[in-house]
């Protein structure tokens, strides 16, 4: 079970959902978070920022290491790899992904009565053709599906 946290921009205008792989990190690794608005305050450093699609993370990668330590992972904890292995990312393929899910089944909720094999495909037609929009404009997590 991956532990989730809505966390604000710097800025506050926006928010999002992260998730947590394996509950193994804290949530305090997450140093600052810009979104698009406010990217232009964020000092951008290879060994601690990750960007994505205008957004900005900012790790504590020593604190990161350190549980990776005390859990025996060989791996280096970097931004790449605290984003793209899901230890500490993007709750969906990017930011707002969770609206956008509970939206679309909102929407065809009135199918699963009707036509539940038409529900089904519809789902499937829909969020696949998001899919290739995050994909289009550069997602990383989609880039990765």
């Amino acid at each position: 079970m991956c532990m989730n946290e809505c966390r604000f921009c710097e800025c506050g205008r926006n928010s999002v959902y992260l998730s947590f792989r394996d509950n193994l990190l804290p949530p305090e690794v997450l140093l600052t978070l810009y979104c698009p608005h406010c990217r232009p305050q964020a000092a951008l450093d290879r060994d601690t920022t990750l960007e994505d699609c205008g957004w900005v993370l900012e790790y504590d990668v020593k604190r990161a290491q350190a549980y990776f330590d005390l859990r025996g992972f060989k791996q280096r904890a970097t931004p790449e790899f605290l984003f793209d292995e899901g230890y500490l990312s993007w709750q969906g393929l990017a930011p707002g992904d969770e609206a956008v899910n509970a939206r679309l089944h909102r929407r065809l909720e009135p199918l699963v009565r009707q036509d539940y094999a038409l529900y089904l495909q519809t789902l499937k037609t829909e969020w696949t053709a998001h899919v290739a929009g995050l994909k289009e404009a550069g997602w990383r997590k989609a880039q990765a599906t």
